[in-house]
């Protein structure tokens, strides 16, 4: 890797080619002309399997063509020494290591959650790949439920601002109007007040009171919600980890091999090597996403137990969410809490509360898939 000095000018410009390439990068798939971007939802929404591998395949043949600049991003972004010692906020050493405790008190939970979830489609938890999360993550089972009009009704009950946007749909559409329009960089006190709004798509409250699903309905799908979001949370913790990896290992071959069994190893799927740089698409923006995660439980911890599970009805509660969302550093927005540090128990008690499998011993349902019927 190089060692000249490199200026944030020269870091913008190569940003901007590379969002150019990703512009310009098409995929043919059955006649359709697929923008690179499109790709991870187009393959989400593929039921068939064997359909959805071989898409997820031209995806990283894409990835592959994609990588050469990437890689000469990332040599510019260490060419200035130790990337951990710039950054501005929690020491990602540090997170890193406080989340070890989140990791392995998440684990009997996600893997429960993820082996039903796979079962529901048919998959052995050995046999999948990341492709089969983002198909199960899309949630089209509960579809029926977030039409566009009972959305914007149900965000403007909750205070927030309706977001024009038309490439989500279903729950994941409810979950951006809800966090409105991302903060650039995803940082900062005013994303993670943003952020606990979003989380009102897991709330049964919510669902049942301000959108109409119904009672039976509600349960799985709140239990849905805490899987995915468990699931985006070590999937975070594993690209931090592979990120304190990447800056201090600059062989490729082996930041490929660190990236593929770090984030197959905390998540149960199999990651492809080829999205080693692409899943960075900032220095440290594994760590950012930590923090608003963190910082939006710990407010919604907060504000449920001050003012109830309806919270957002509530007049005070909302101008608390607004004062933590202004305040100037992560410790004042921490000290109107009470909290003196970042604390990642809310986050577990708050997803632990909503799994199904937590509520019954683990154990779920028995489900019936072709390699037999077996408990998960």
């Amino acid at each position: 890797m190089t060692s000249t000095s490199r200026t944030p000018a020269v870091v913008e410009d190569l940003d901007r080619s590379i969002a150019a390439a990703e512009a310009q990068a098409i995929v043919v798939w059955r006649g359709d002309r697929i923008p690179f971007g499109d790709l991870p939802d187009r393959i989400g929404r593929i039921d068939d399997r064997a359909e959805r591998g071989r898409l997820f395949d031209a995806y990283v043949e894409a990835l592959e063509a994609l990588n050469p600049l990437y890689q000469e991003r990332l040599e510019r972004w260490t060419a200035g020494g130790d990337l951990a010692a710039r950054r501005e906020g929690t020491d990602p050493h540090a997170l890193v290591a406080d989340l070890e405790r989140f990791v392995l008190h998440s684990e009997t939970p996600y893997y429960a959650a993820l082996r039903r979830y796979l079962a529901l489609i048919d998959i052995e938890q050995g046999d999948a790949i990341v492709a089969d999360l983002w198909h199960i993550a899309r949630g089209g089972g509960w579809a029926h439920w977030f039409g566009d009009r009972q959305v914007r009704r149900a965000v403007a009950a909750a205070g927030r601002g309706a977001v024009e946007r038309a490439d989500l749909d279903g729950w994941l559409a409810a979950e951006r109007m809800l966090q409105g329009e991302p903060m650039e960089g995803g940082a900062g006190n005013a994303a993670a007040m943003d952020a606990a709004y979003a989380t009102l798509v897991g709330s049964p409250e919510w669902l049942e009171l301000e959108l109409g699903i119904t009672a039976d309905e509600v349960v799985p799908f709140v239990d849905f919600a805490a899987f995915v979001r468990l699931w985006r949370l070590r999937r975070a913790i594993g690209e931090l980890q592979y990120e304190l990896r990447l800056y201090e290992s600059p062989d490729p071959t082996l930041s490929r091999a660190y990236y593929s069994g770090i984030l197959t190893h905390i998540t149960g799927v199999s990651v492809p090597e080829a999205a080693h740089l692409q899943a960075i698409p900032s220095p440290f923006a594994s760590a950012r996403e930590l923090e608003v995660a963190i910082l939006a439980a710990d407010l919604v911890e907060t504000l449920e137990s001050r003012w109830g599970a309806t919270w957002w009805r509530e007049a005070e509660a909302t101008d608390l969410a607004a004062a933590f969302g202004a305040a100037p550093t992560i410790e004042d927005a921490l000290a109107q809490l009470g909290y003196d540090a970042l604390d990642w128990r809310p986050v577990l008690r708050q997803i632990r509360t909503r799994l199904i499998g937590e509520m019954s011993g683990y154990g779920g349902p028995n489900i019936t898939t072709r390699a037999g019927t077996r408990k998960v």
